[in-house]
This record gives C-alpha cells, sequence and structure tokens, in this order.
C-alpha cells in the first residue's frame, strides 16, 4: 500500500457512482445461459454514429447498468464507481477503490504518451475494469467469452476481453500484484484499434508493463536461450505467428511472451518505424505482409536475431480459423 501511496500528489476525492443504471437496463439484451449478467452487445440499438456525446451516454449507461446487475448477482460487498475515464466493479475497500482509480487514471496518460502514434483512446463510453474477489470468480467470468485462456490449465492473471464493449478484468490481491496486470491490460485496451497479431500485441504490453513496474525476470540469460533453442521449431514458430502459442497450457505459454518481448525490444529500436509497422500489421497473416513493406525483411529474418537460424517463417495458409488467427476477437 505504501509504495502506492506514495506516488499521490494530492487528495483524490471520493469515488462515487456517476450515472443511473436503472432506465438503462430495460433496453439492454441480455445473453441467455450464463452464469453472471452478459450483454448481447450485437442486439444492442445504438444512436447514430454521428451522434457523438448520445453515443457516450447510452455507452456508459448500458455500462453501469451491467456492472449494476453484475453486482447484483455476486456476493455482498460488490460495487461500482466511477472517475473521469473508468468504470469500476470490485468488492475493495473505499480507500484502496480510490487507490486503484487514480492508479488507472495515471496509467492510461503513460501509456498513451509511452505508445504515443500506436495506442489510442477510440469508442463511446469509460473503460470497464472487473476485479473479482477470487480467482474462481474470475475463472468463470472470462469462460463466457469462448476463450481457451478461460480454462484453469492454461494460466491467466488478468484478461482484456475484446468482444462488444471492451473491458479487462482481474482477480483481486495485493497492490503490488495488481500494478502490472493494470498497465498490461490496459496496454491491450489502448491498442484495440489495431488489428495486430497476438504476438505484437503481447509484446508491447509485456514491454510497457515492465517499463512502469519492473519485475524480476522470470528466466535467467542461459537459461531462457536455452529453452528456447528447445521450444521453437517450424511447427511452434506457427502457433506464434498465428497467437495459438499464448493459450498453451505448457512452458510455451511464457515463451511466447517472452519471445515477443525480445521481437518487440529490437523494433522499439527505431520507434517510428514500430509505429507504422503497428499501424501496417494484421492478424490474418502474423504481420508478415507488414514486415516486408515496412521492416524490409521477413518474419523469418526477424526471428532469426534472437533465435538464430531456423525454419522461422509465417504460413498463415496452414493456419486453421479461430483462436490460431487473433485470440483478441473473442465471441
Amino acid at each position: 500500500m505504501l509504495q502506492w501511496l506514495k506516488r499521490k500528489r494530492e487528495p483524490d476525492p471520493a469515488p462515487t457512482p456517476a450515472v443511473t443504471s436503472e432506465a438503462m437496463e430495460e433496453g439492454i439484451v441480455w445473453r441467455a445461459g450464463t452464469r453472471l449478467p452478459i450483454p448481447d452487445w450485437r442486439q444492442q440499438t445504438w444512436p447514430d454514429e454521428g451522434d457523438d456525446a448520445a453515443l457516450h451516454r447510452q455507452a456508459n449507461g448500458w455500462a453501469a447498468a451491467w456492472l449494476d446487475a453484475t453486482s447484483a448477482a455476486l456476493p455482498t460487498g460488490y460495487g461500482r464507481v466511477e472517475s473521469p475515464n473508468f468504470m469500476l466493479l470490485s468488492a475493495l475497500a473505499p480507500r484502496a477503490t480510490t487507490v486503484l482509480l487514480d492508479y488507472l487514471e495515471r496509467s492510461r496518460k503513460r501509456v498513451l504518451a509511452t505508445l504515443r502514434g500506436i495506442a489510442a483512446d477510440h469508442g463511446h463510453g469509460k473503460t470497464v475494469v472487473m476485479v473479482f474477489g477470487d480467482e474462481e470468480t474470475y475463472y468463470q467470468y472470462i469462460a463466457h467469452y469462448g476463450s481457451e485462456s478461460s480454462q484453469p490449465e492454461a494460466t491467466s492473471g488478468g484478461m482484456f476481453v475484446d468482444a462488444g464493449y471492451g473491458h479487462f478484468v482481474f482477480a483481486q490481491g495485493p497492490f503490488e500484484t495488481m500494478e502490472p496486470v493494470v498497465v498490461h491490460e490496459l496496454t491491450h485496451c489502448l491498442v484495440r484499434h489495431l488489428p495486430i497479431p497476438a504476438w505484437l500485441n503481447e509484446g508491447l504490453a509485456v514491454n510497457t508493463e515492465h517499463r512502469f513496474v519492473p519485475a524480476r525476470p522470470r528466466y535467467q540469460p542461459q537459461e531462457l536461450q536455452y529453452l528456447m533453442g528447445r521450444f521453437w521449431d517450424a511447427s511452434t514458430i506457427q502457433e506464434f505467428w498465428s497467437g495459438k502459442s499464448f493459450l498453451r497450457p505448457d512452458d510455451g505459454q511464457p515463451l511466447s511472451y517472452e519471445l515477443a518481448k525480445l521481437l518487440v525490444q529490437l523494433l522499439d529500436k527505431d520507434y517510428e518505424l514500430l509505429a507504422r509497422f503497428c499501424e501496417a500489421a494484421r492478424y490474418e497473416d502474423g504481420g508478415a505482409a507488414a514486415a516486408i513493406e515496412v521492416l524490409g525483411v521477413g518474419l523469418d529474418e526477424l526471428a532469426a536475431v534472437v533465435l538464430g537460424p531456423g525454419s522461422w517463417k509465417a504460413e498463415p495458409g496452414t493456419w486453421a480459423d479461430g483462436t490460431e488467427k487473433g485470440q483478441f476477437r473473442l465471441a
């Protein structure tokens, strides 16, 4: 707690619910057969695209009704509070809630500044954040979105749900464990407008997370080199470029994050080039065409800098649909 409080420059206003949701709830179409209330966003009727103010009001009203309905379905203690850019559902104590909202607001500013020209706050409505009181409830919630990462054997510390009203969720814990999750998932949220491949998305999130919240390395350099050499081959690299390896329940998952981090660090040596690559890259081919067009090299050449010589070329024609072509686009 002290680590968070030292950063405060002035007292924070007490967070309070800003939207009355009762009138909005009647207009929501709810998905059937869910354990918790999940709106069917594809069935909602939105105002005209040109009326931004009306779109914001509608989005915030629906989000408030959604979180209030979720709060009512959860054990006692959950509630909805807001800050200028966030709508938070949690069972945190009032002071802890204020600290978390302050950290969300400051992290949003830092991510937008750090990833200038890449991150953007597009869309309508406040960013929704759900903090569940335990991992069991967290996994039950993300299972609604049909991601393989919602299975306990594929561990997940947090998740940005890119479905309908994009939002991110994680399980409650000590603040020092929630800090990196906030930055990581908020980065995903702020690059949502880009149809980039999973490895680029995760590489941006991991490097931004580590820039804000330095962490002890998972592997020692020699250990990582050994594990990388043993795991990556002509078959597993296709899982990496397609995004599927980030959902593996074995060592392939953390090694995917490590490889993504190292590749984005290579690109970040020329930030303007990285920004142009992010603008051009598409998840359908893992960014292969953009690599040739923007970087002037193939993805295989990029991977060889980290992994050494090997069969690293992306072969999108061999990938199946669904989670193999962008696991961030959920049902």
